[in-house]
């Protein structure tokens, strides 16, 4: 059988983008490595943004709904706010599980424990072998992660920029886990280069840190611990778990394609440098791959070009332009934590872009022009 386009990996770009081909009859494989449900080192924020691009709802398995923000440095706090709906929180293997039931649900098949080894291009198909046996398709998407087999196979995106995250979880009791609340905890002043959270969850605390920088990175556990230590409701408080992962880190326009292969979500570098969110891009690519691969399929063609034009100008740019905006917040953790734990107009244009009001470019064009009321702010207090 020759599948209209085989999708390696089942994470958040290659499930959306199934479901988007399997519900209007494009015949869609999904193969994925390992087994569902399976661990991945996550926070579980899901921003509202990302959260009303999906084409169906994930309420159901939404874990908090964060009523509010607190903004420290370095274990203090400096605000703490009810904010407007800014993400949900999840458990990262749930939604992945989730969003693959969705795919298979539409007419999607789902392979487990399948990964791709190699590939082989064709002029009308690609072959795609796999530890098990080979699979035709007219294209094929990478959705494999960061670290792409299928990019690598076809020699795309080879001098990745990565930052790193680290996630781990804390049991604790009803006291701390009270203390704690439905906030959702940032901490600027962590890391260099990055930050720290701590997210509520159903019976424990997700904490983790991302840096946003290439480099040596901190030793995961150890920093996790003096982060835990800094937080007094945390003190005495152990780790269940911690383990981290590479972010690819997009801001350069690159190519995403080649002959009848393209790339999706991390695999083709879609994060962002300020928060390493990659889950609202990989939502976005998957919706704009789908439109192309339709597109091509009904043509009979072969061009992806414009897929790599699109995703360039709709999401490399934006992420280009949030690579500004994060490399002033991590040059002056301090001041970016007072500007926006005191200032009522920076944390608007903040929530906003988070919620989706504003695009990164726009974000930058108001905090520009409001800068000089919000130094006066500062100033005020």
């Amino acid at each position: 059988m020759i599948y209209d386009v085989i999708i390696a990996g089942a994470g958040v770009a290659g499930t959306v983008l199934a479901y988007l081909l399997a519900e209007k009859g494009v015949s869609t494989l999904i193969l994925e490595k390992t087994a569902l449900p399976r661990y991945k080192a996550c926070g579980g924020g899901v921003t509202i943004k990302a959260v009303s691009a999906l084409p169906f709802d994930i309420g159901e398995i939404v874990v908090c709904k964060p009523v509010g923000g607190e903004l420290c440095y370095r274990g203090r706090r400096y605000i703490r706010r009810l904010i407007p709906d800014v993400a949900w929180l999840v458990e990262r293997e749930e939604l992945d599980l989730y969003l693959a039931q969705k795919a298979v649900k539409a007419g999607a098949r789902l392979l487990e424990k399948i990964g791709v080894v190699s590939l082989e291009e064709h002029r009308e198909r690609v072959v795609v072998r796999t530890s098990h046996e080979s699979y035709e398709g007219r294209f094929l998407v990478g959705a494999d992660g960061v670290t792409s087999v299928v990019s690598r196979a076809v020699g795309l995106l080879q001098n990745r920029c990565m930052g790193m995250a680290v996630a781990g979880e804390i049991g604790v009791d009803q006291t701390a886990y009270q203390q704690q609340g439905a906030y959702a905890t940032f901490d600027f002043g962590a890391i260099p280069h990055g930050y720290a959270w701590i997210f509520p969850k159903r019976e424990h605390l997700s904490i983790g840190f991302f840096q946003s920088t290439p480099g040596k990175v901190p030793e995961a556990r150890k920093t996790l611990d003096e982060i835990i230590t800094r937080f007094p409701h945390l003190k005495g408080y152990r780790l269940i778990r911690a383990r981290g992962h590479h972010i690819p880190l997009g801001g350069k326009p690159q190519p995403l394609h080649k002959g009848r292969v393209l790339l999706v979500g991390d695999a083709a570098n879609l994060a962002d440098a300020w928060l390493g969110e990659g889950i609202y891009y990989a939502i976005q690519s998957a919706r704009i791959a789908a439109q192309e691969l339709m597109q091509n399929l009904h043509s009979g063609s072969a061009d992806l070009e414009n897929y790599t034009a699109r995703v360039n100008a709709e999401i490399v740019e934006e992420l280009r332009r949030a690579g500004i905006f994060a490399s002033i917040v991590y040059r002056y953790p301090y001041l970016g934590t007072a500007l926006m734990s005191r200032s009522l107009l920076m944390q608007e244009y903040v929530f906003g872009v988070m919620r989706g009001d504003y695009t990164f470019r726009q974000f930058n064009r108001l905090l520009l022009r409001g800068l000089p009321q919000i130094l006066l702010q500062q100033l005020g207090r």
